[in-house]
């Protein structure tokens, strides 16, 4: 088995040109299974690939036995004769400060963390751990989000011809026996067991459901459709490409008078000229020219984007994500720095309404966000501190239920929603009620962002509204016995 395994591994990194002669390869080892079985099968092919190893290993601080997985990897690396460098990072601080999810958080740390090290050892190649499974899981994830073909073509074995993925072409079921075979035990990570997560979610009852029940194949299923939508989407990206360059105004004295020099400007007449299905990917590519990157461009902008190219008003404005704006200029279309403000929430979207699960996840498509609500009893509360009410909120849950004791039970149902013209609340501190608008103005909300922030009501109450504050009436006393707990999580 375990030469089987480095045979196919060595294949496998042969055959998507992973690594070339003399590079210095960056492992990411967390401890589990997927990066304990990566960092030696690596090792017994480093020779025949003539590369270099350095492993990297990122303390997130979100678990007790954090510091004993990097005394672990540290350990591993010894034994090999490998040199490691260890970090911490407080994730939780970074929750808060990047006001992402957890997930999301660790995610951004962890490459930034990558990148840092990769520049510090000369390393021209990041080794990460995913495979087969993890596809899988990656397409049914984002197919439930409502992704895209970018979305579904899964995990690519290499990405921006430096983060490599070796292990892509075996299963976890593979991996665990490579492992067995060697006599080696990884650290148990007992977040991968948290159904609080999605993707642990998907892992744990959502595919082996789909397996026991409709295709017992599933995951080959999804991986080989990953594959399929991934080679095609790699085309329509050269085609875009292409279009791109079209559609393109470099003329340096044309661009002065629309924009600045480090905007990118299009031709409408040219842009229209194109299948929808390249247009998008061209808006998209517009947004990667400023960025490098595309991560937080969904289909809604794109869909905002394209309903003001076509539409019969010349000039039009739309903020996007992280600082950006796009405009259209008669028949210019222009990405820029948005220096009007430096809120990125900006898309106008209809009204949503979704019923808060009590307890459980609320997803919220609207906003590709979710809420994760908790009951508890106060006198058990380990965490005797509580939120400050801006994206995680505490409330006395009896007060709710008496509050609306005499509605019916459809009215009690506690929803998450957009505002609607007449909200009032009673913000927490205060001794009056206020008009949701007239909060909004006075918090300094742009106009074009009002409409995107949720907030909890019980019929027409307004409990929270997210990202600021929570109602004074329903807030935790010293009388308090049952607690309802909210997170609010955006990826």
């Amino acid at each position: 088995m375990k030469v089987d395994f480095v045979r196919q591994m060595h294949r496998f990194i042969l055959r998507h040109a992973m690594i070339k002669n003399g590079e210095t390869v960056l492992v990411a080892v967390s401890g589990g299974a997927d990066s304990l079985a990566l960092l030696y099968g690596l090792h017994e092919l480093h020779s025949r690939l003539n590369c270099h190893l350095h492993v990297a290993h990122l303390n997130h601080c979100l678990r007790p036995d954090a510091d004993a997985d990097a005394d672990f990897v540290q350990r591993h690396a010894a034994q090999l004769g490998l040199a490691c460098t260890l970090q911490r990072t407080e994730v939780p601080h970074l929750v808060k400060v990047w006001k992402l999810s957890v997930e999301a958080a660790a995610r951004k740390a962890r490459y930034q963390f990558y990148e840092e090290v990769s520049t510090h050892i000369g390393a021209t190649k990041v080794a990460l751990g995913h495979h087969q499974d993890d596809t899988a899981e990656t397409v049914l994830m984002n197919l439930i989000r409502g992704s895209g073909s970018t979305g579904l073509k899964g995990i690519p074995p290499v990405r921006n011809f430096k983060f490599i993925r070796p292990l892509m072409g075996f299963t976890r079921q593979q991996i665990e026996a490579f492992l067995t075979a060697k006599g080696l035990v990884p650290r148990h990570d007992s977040t991968n067991t948290d159904i609080r997560y999605l993707r642990n979610r998907i892992r744990h009852a959502l595919i082996p459901r789909l397996e026991s029940d409709y295709n017992p194949n599933i995951r080959v299923g999804l991986s080989r459709t990953a594959d399929v939508l991934g080679a095609e989407s790699e085309y329509l990206d050269t085609v875009a490409q292409k279009a791109f360059e079209t559609c393109r105004v470099r003329d340096p004295d044309k661009i002065k008078t629309l924009a600045t020099s480090e905007s990118v400007v299009l031709d409408r007449v040219k842009f229209q000229q194109f299948h929808i299905a390249v247009q998008r990917r061209v808006l998209r590519q517009s947004f990667f020219e400023m960025l490098a990157d595309t991560g937080d461009i969904y289909f809604t902008h794109c869909e905002a984007m394209l309903g003001l190219i076509e539409g019969d008003a010349p000039s039009a404005i739309l903020a996007l994500p992280n600082g950006l704006r796009f405009r259209r200029v008669y028949q210019y279309l222009i990405f820029e720095v948005n220096t009007s403000s430096s809120v990125s929430l900006p898309i106008g979207i209809e009204n949503f309404a979704y019923p808060l699960v009590v307890p459980g996840k609320t997803f919220i498509d609207a906003l590709n966000t979710e809420i994760i609500a908790e009951l508890g009893d106060i006198q058990s509360r380990k965490v005797r501190t509580f939120p400050d009410g801006r994206f995680e909120a505490i409330f006395d849950y009896e007060k709710v239920r008496e509050a609306f004791a005499d509605s019916s039970s459809e009215t009690f149902l506690l929803r998450i929603r957009n505002r609607r013209q007449g909200d009032r609340f009673q913000p927490y501190g205060m001794q009056g009620t206020k008009k949701i608008k007239d909060f909004m103005i006075d918090a300094k909300v742009p106009r074009d962002a009002r409409e995107r922030i949720p907030m909890l009501v019980c019929g027409d109450a307004v409990l929270w509204i997210v990202g600021y504050t929570t109602s004074e009436p329903f807030k935790i006393h010293s009388g308090t016995r049952q607690y309802l707990h909210l997170r609010y999580v955006s990826d």
